[in-house]
Parts: C-alpha cells; structure tokens; sequence
C-alpha cells in the first residue's frame, strides 16, 4: 500500500506541473509570445483531463494511507472491517483530506495577504470557501463518530477487547476529545457560523483548527497504532523526531514558501488584487 502511495503523489506531482504551467505562460514577458499565448490557452481548454486525473490520484494516495492501517489486525487500535477489501479507513482518510481541502485554501492566502499587506481576495469568497470547508467537516465527523462507536461496541468486543483497553497508555482518552472535539466539533461549529465566516481573524482560526485535526488525525492512527503495546511482553516507546526529519521537514517548508513568493511576484495568482486595492 505505501508502495501505491508513492506512485500517486508522484504522477500527482507530475500532474500538478501541468496544471500550473497555464499560470507561468500568463507571465507578463512570457505572454507577449504568441507560441505561448496559444499553447498555455489550449492547456487551459484540457485542463479538466489533469484535474480529473489528480482528483483520482490523490483519492487513492490518500485512501491506501489509511486502508493500510485499517487491515493490519495485529494492531487492533486501527484495525477496521470495511467494504470489499477496503477498510472503512480508506474512506474516512478520503473524506478527511477533503474537509481540509478548502480549509488549507483560505489559510494559504490569508498568510499571504497578511505578509504582504494587501487584500487579495474579497472576503465573501473566503467565506463561501469556509462554508464548504465547514460542510465537509461535519460529513467527516459523522462518519468518524459512527466509525469509532461501531469500533468500540462491534469490533474490539469480537476480538475479546475493550475501547478502555486501547487507552490505558499516556495516549489517553484525551485523544478522543482533541481529536472529535477540539479540532472537529470545535472548528465546525465556528466555521458554519455566518458572522465568523465574515471575519478573517475567526475565519483563519477555524480553518487552522481544522487542519490541525486531520494532521492530528494522521498522528493517532501513524504513531499511536504502532506505539500502543499489543502483547504481554511489549513495552511502551515513546517516540520523538530526530534534527535529521525536522531539518527535511523545515526544507519542504522552506522550498513551498519560496515558490509561494515566486509566484506571487511574477504570476497572476489573484486576479482580484488590483481591483481591491484600488
């Protein structure tokens, strides 16, 4: 399954390219080219190709990352029963990055209008943007919840387990309530509010709370499945990062904002900014 994971995000890599490349050839200077005026405008006639094909890549990139913690049944903290040969998990993880999706959207652009001091995009669409957002997340947290009830009251029972089993480690209850409550209920709740949608400092909060909860999400089902101990013998391992996986994560970090600014100085990212800016 990681092995398919891999394989997507690299064609989704190589799909995202192409879907930028319309932008670059609307560079100013670039543009005075009839070659490729007339190329980048036929991509944007095909561009519905790419999008289909990174939508069902990052389906199922997303889908195998968390089916293949749903079928390994040594671990029963992640363990799922699912449709055919797909634990509930695939969906859950489809649905979740979906949530996150818009949300993400409307916190990369606040960052930028806040950097630069500009308004680059009218509020009313960052709200729509956080309405949708918002919808998405309480879909996913209705399957979650169902989920995790059908977990604790059907499939730990079968196997002669408990739900209080799986939380008698430093890993909590606590998970539960942060995981549904805090960053799920909580940013929900703020983000199907019309007045906080209208906001940008309220807005900006929920949607980090939202993102913060499927990264959360990802931590509990990557690093609590495997920490939980399963056997008599085992023992709890906690586990940190090393300043090798911080300094490639810092990297990364690094690299996004760099084509963040390029792109921002030389691309037509927001159309709307000379409009709103007088």
């Amino acid at each position: 399954m990681l092995t398919e994971v891999m394989f997507c995000i690299t064609l989704y890599l190589g799909v995202l390219m192409i879907e930028y490349l319309p932008l670059v050839l609307e560079n100013r200077k670039i543009d005075l080219n009839p070659g490729a005026h007339y190329f980048g405008h036929s991509l944007h006639e095909l561009m519905f190709v790419f999008a289909g094909t990174g939508a069902f890549l990052s389906f199922f990139h997303q889908g195998s990352l968390g089916g293949m913690f749903g079928v390994l049944f040594a671990r029963p903290f992640a363990f799922r029963e699912g449709f055919y040969i797909w634990p509930w998990t695939f969906f859950l993880f489809i649905v979740s990055a979906i949530a996150s999706g818009p949300a993400f959207t409307i916190l990369m652009t606040t960052l930028v209008q806040k950097v630069t001091g500009r308004k680059l995009v009218k509020q009313e669409v960052l709200a729509l943007l956080g309405k949708i957002a918002g919808g998405l997340l309480v879909l996913y947290l209705i399957l979650k919840a169902a989920d995790t009830i059908y977990w604790a009251v059907s499939i730990l029972p079968a196997r002669g387990l408990s739900f209080w089993d799986q939380y008698h480690t430093p890993y909590g209850f606590w998970l539960v309530v942060a995981e549904l409550g805090v960053f799920g209920i909580l940013p929900a709740l703020l983000l199907w509010n019309e007045k906080v949608r209208m906001h940008p400092g309220w807005l900006a909060l929920a949607c980090l709370l939202d993102c913060a909860g499927i990264v959360f999400n990802r931590f509990v089902f990557t690093v609590v499945s495997l920490a939980i101990p399963v056997m008599p013998f085992d023992r709890f391992v906690t586990y940190f990062p090393s300043w090798q996986e911080w300094a490639s994560t810092l990297a990364m970090m690094a690299y996004m904002a760099l084509i963040i600014s390029l792109s921002y100085r030389y691309l037509p990212v927001f159309p709307q900014e000379k409009e709103l800016n007088g």
